[in-house]
């Protein structure tokens, strides 16, 4: 790669953007696919809840142990393709297919044999979409060095990783998961029916390939503009340059506040289809229309976010984002507990519904918009203190904390509901209501604590645009320098490190 060491970067085209965004729908689909696992397995499979908890937890420890290893291989690797592109292509086969064999499982199988294969086919759709994801949102700061471009950026790829899941939710829950009548007589909603799950699958896997490809492919070209890793001077260098990333003051914030939100908001994944499925009654046609209506939130937050960002600087427009989208979220719940809403099935109850998830999305998504490019601004930071680019690293804190709120969301889901002895094979409607109140009771002070806490130590982070605009000259990567100029040789860390302090 030293014949590109100099090649000037132009402004990032159309076709880089676009083909960066579409990536995250990657993500956004196998969320999709994961957060349906307690369901299909618990109520449609009829594997106990504990057994699926523990294998959705198992996977996330293996999750979370190999997200940070594939970040720093990553950022050290040497090809012609450059770093990233090599783990991104080789995912998309993996993480495809065990999406679909995961809603395909063998017939007839006994319970162990059932949470056998569904742990492995958990741990290599997570495993493998890991060397996607992580790569590929580790490009972005060096394809955009400016303060707020970055945030604009981020606006787009998460409305990809949003508009890409509610589109596949919607076409399943009206054409694939469709209302039946079960062997005992009962008329049951379309998220219960086994037949569905197959197709669902199937189709998942094959959109989550193509997204893969379509990023990888449109952003090859931007391979020849990307630094080479700097070679560490010894073993202990490495583990140094490691010590110094992650324990980087902000990166700590960040960090910290992702975790706690993991543990408490993550329940919501988990919850989720139990909610709606049996303590609103929803079917999956108005299930759909909620979902369906999301596809507003992101719309709104693109331009909102960039621009409350630059306004009131990113810190502040993410802790009242965040605070207000808190606030909001609870709202139907807890009026339903204190008696204001009218029953199930009343015309009013999917309006109300529609509207907060519009709302509260809009401020969650501008938020996590704007807390992606607060991640990107520590890149510069850390390369100051250490000498290294160490996006892989720091990107796989990032991913591994996404997948946490998936994972122990699942995780708590089935430990909540069997605390609460929720029925196997429920029939909407005959759930005693005793059961659904200590549901809502035990979820709601869980994730409004996790919220707060987690927004307050995001308050301890301290990057403003002049000390970022500072880094990128300590380092000279402003916009349009060369590699040549950003490359930081072995011998310099030391220096680097004393100008920092």
């Amino acid at each position: 790669m030293a014949d590109t060491d100099t090649a000037i970067r132009p402004p990032l085209s159309f076709a880089s953007k676009f083909s960066y965004s579409v990536g995250s729908a990657a993500y956004g689909l196998k969320g999709v696919a994961l957060g349906a696992v307690m369901l299909y397995y618990n109520q449609v499979l009829g594997l106990p809840v504990i057994w699926v908890s523990q294998g959705i937890g198992v996977a996330l420890i293996v999750d979370a142990i190999a997200s940070p290893v594939v970040g720093q291989i990553s950022d050290m690797w040497r090809s012609s393709w450059g770093r990233r592109h090599p783990f991104m292509y080789f995912s998309a086969a993996p993480v495809a297919i065990a999406v679909w064999a995961l809603f395909s499982p063998p017939h007839g199988w006994s319970n162990a044999n059932l949470f056998a294969y569904m742990l492995a086919c958990i741990i290599i759709a997570r495993v493998a979409l890991a060397m996607f994801e992580i790569p590929n949102s580790s490009l972005m700061p060096e394809m955009v060095t400016n303060y707020h471009e970055r945030t604009t950026i981020l606006s787009y790829r998460y409305f990809m990783s949003i508009f890409a899941p509610v589109v596949a939710s919607f076409i399943g829950l009206n054409l694939l998961l469709k209302p039946f009548v079960n062997a005992q007589g009962h008329h049951m909603p379309g998220q219960l029916n086994p037949a569905g799950y197959p197709m669902a699958g199937l189709s998942l896997a094959i959109c989550i390939f193509a997204a893969i490809m379509i990023s990888s492919l449109g952003t090859h070209r931007e391979i020849k503009y990307m630094r080479p890793p700097v070679k560490h001077a010894s073993l202990g260098s490495l583990f140094g340059v490691i010590a110094t990333t992650l324990f980087n003051r902000n990166f700590l914030a960040l960090t910290t506040a992702g975790i706690v939100y993991a543990v408490g908001v993550g329940v919501v994944g988990g919850l989720g289809a139990y909610i709606n499925t049996y303590f609103w009654e929803l079917s999956a046609h108005e299930i759909s229309l909620i979902t369906l209506s999301s596809i507003c939130a992101p719309l709104i937050a693109i331009p909102l976010g960039p621009f409350i960002a630059k306004k009131f600087g990113k810190k502040r427009a993410v802790l009242w984002n965040f605070f207000a989208s808190v606030f909001i979220g609870i709202i139907p719940l807890s009026l339903r507990l204190v008696g204001i809403l009218p029953p199930n099935g009343d015309p009013v109850i999917i309006p109300i519904l529609i509207m907060d998830t519009i709302l509260s999305g809009t401020l969650s998504i501008m938020g996590f918009i704007i807390v992606s490019s607060m991640f990107a601004d520590i890149v510069e930071q850390v390369q100051v203190e250490t000498g290294k680019r160490s996006e892989g690293l720091l990107f796989s804190a990032d991913t591994m904390l996404k997948q946490i709120v998936s994972g122990v969301g699942a995780m708590g889901t089935g430990y909540i509901l069997a605390f609460i002895r929720f029925p196997a094979k429920a029939i909407p409607g005959e759930v005693p209501q005793e059961v659904l109140t200590t549901l809502v009771l035990i979820y709601l002070p869980i994730m409004t604590l996790a919220s707060i806490v987690a927004i307050s130590l995001i308050s301890f982070y301290s990057i403003s645009r002049q000390q970022h605009e500072s880094n990128l000259a300590k380092i000279g990567a402003a916009p349009g320098a060369s590699h040549a100029a950003t490359a930081i040789e072995p011998d310099q860390e030391r220096g680097l490190a004393s100008e920092s302090a």
